[in-house]
């Protein structure tokens, strides 16, 4: 067999795209067809789906792949005893399981008279493991009291002092509410996502998501969680030990970031979620979710005690944050993110540096393709080189190299063999260039002296690019702006 077809499904607000990705096995590349229908407001997908099923010939298929793509995040209020201590840890495990965080208490409010109205999930935390907290038992039991718990049965996380677990079922664990429970987030600092949470945020009601079975007869319609697709992203694009990879997928309302560090026998996920409307994001929104994904606040909290005695470890040291991923993917299902405003979005100012490899689909082709993964049949490389192959997705290099900025002086010398012309550029610093380079062509790249391509690595100064068959974006960003550390 010299290629593998599939179709894939994506339901999304008032849209369902049908992917028809074709694999050629032999050439590592892929290509993909992509048709899609406006939804009226008050449309049955089923039928809407089963429509494109009975007019596209896909009928050899006996399961389709469907990833559906919620018209809002799920909301979550989170509940600690001190807003910079164990309220802030909530916090960022709600973002790490992908969740907007809606509302966010402390051990001061009255948490029985909380609205809990438009809240699809509550996560706890408080206190350390060995020591009993009174006042997070106490939390506990006022919100236990809450009249709305019953009535809005939100799923509830507690990842508070493991002394309190107990008090916590009791109160909480109510009939018909979903609780679990998590490390101690204070303590621990366990932000990873699990995969179970993830498969579970495909219960929101903002698009229907029954099984077809009983409208397409012996065919199966498999379900799968945006959210469990991100992340197979970030994990299958992260191919070596000590890799990174930021992927980012991008929706008119909301914005969803999933990064991936590999390690000896394990990989460490952060994800994060952006609940504001793509027309408004900017690299200052995107810095931000950077310092909350990688930089944690160095103090102390004695819980038991008030605000005022946190105590700060060094209030002297600032902490700069480098961002240089291995490779960055970008899926956008918006117009309102383009190419140009995506590399714009990653490429922050004083943080962004290095060179990244980069992917940018804004089809959902990627996004299609995890399913292959996520059903175990990619078991090679070969299919994931044909993303990097295919003329479907935009993919090249952002180079934000490392050196003394000296406005006007040679920083990159790029040496360019295309279509049997050979073309020296000099670029210098403070300049901004983007080089599309066509198929079949050869890129020399050398760095001027003090000039590193890599963090820390005096050895990466050159770098050579062969094309093969697909077109490749070059972006060097030697501008001042890009090169001063904050």
């Amino acid at each position: 067999m010299n290629s593998e077809n599939f179709t894939v499904f994506l339901s999304m607000r008032n849209l369902v795209r049908k992917i028809a990705i074709d694999f050629d096995y032999y050439n590592e590349s892929i290509s993909a067809e992509t048709e899609e229908r406006t939804l009226e407001e008050d449309a049955d997908i089923r039928q809407e789906i089963k429509k494109f099923y009975d007019e596209s010939g896909i009928k050899s298929e006996k399961t389709i792949q469907r990833i559906i793509i919620p018209e809002r995040l799920m909301n979550a209020a989170v509940f600690g005893i001190s807003e910079e201590g164990s309220t802030r840890s909530a916090k960022r495990l709600a973002w790490s399981k992908l969740l907007n965080v809606k509302k966010a208490y402390s051990a001061s409010d009255a948490f029985s008279a909380i609205d809990l109205s438009d809240i699809d999930y509550i996560i706890i935390s408080g206190g350390y493991d060995n020591s009993t907290n009174n006042k997070l038992n106490s939390m506990i039991v006022s919100l236990g009291k809450n009249p709305q718990l019953l009535e809005k049965r939100p799923n509830i996380i507690f990842a508070g002092s493991r002394l309190s677990l107990e008090t916590a079922r009791k109160e909480l664990a109510k009939p018909g509410i979903r609780f679990s429970a998590h490390a101690n987030v204070l303590e621990t600092n366990s932000y990873a996502s699990d995969e179970e949470f993830l498969q579970q945020q495909n219960t929101v009601q903002t698009l229907q998501q029954m099984t077809l079975w009983d409208e397409i007869e012996d065919i199966r319609i498999n379900d799968i969680a945006y959210t469990e697709a991100l992340r197979k992203i970030s994990d299958v694009f992260c191919m070596k030990r000590s890799e990174t990879v930021l992927s980012t997928l991008f929706t008119d309302d909301y914005s969803l970031l999933s990064h991936a560090e590999r390690g000896a026998g394990t990989t460490l996920f952060r994800n994060y979620a952006v609940p504001q409307e793509a027309g408004t994001l900017t690299a200052e929104v995107f810095e931000s979710v950077f310092n909350d994904l990688f930089i944690e606040k160095r103090t102390v909290f004695d819980e038991n005690f008030q605000q005022k005695n946190v105590l700060a470890i060094d209030e002297t040291v600032k902490e700069n944050l480098l961002f240089e991923p291995d490779r960055i993917i970008g899926i956008t299902l918006t117009d309102k993110i383009d190419f140009e405003t995506f590399i714009s979005l990653i490429s922050i100012p004083g943080v962004t540096h290095g060179t990244i490899y980069f992917l940018f689909d804004d089809k959902g082709v990627i996004l299609a393709g995890m399913t292959m993964f996520m059903q175990g049949k990619a078991g090679s490389n070969s299919f994931l080189r044909g993303f990097f192959n295919t003329k479907d997705i935009k993919n090249g290099w952002i180079f934000i190299p490392y050196g003394k900025f000296r406005k006007g002086a040679p920083a990159i010398f790029v040496e360019k063999l295309e279509n049997d012309r050979k073309e020296d550029i000099v670029l210098r610093w403070g300049e901004y260039c983007v080089l599309e380079i066509d198929p079949n062509s050869v890129i020399e790249i050398h760095t001027a002296k003090g000039v590193y391509m890599t963090k820390n690595d005096p050895g990466s100064n050159k770098k050579t690019i062969g094309t093969k068959e697909s077109r490749k974006t070059l972006i060097f960003d030697l501008r001042e702006k890009m090169h001063k550390w904050k």
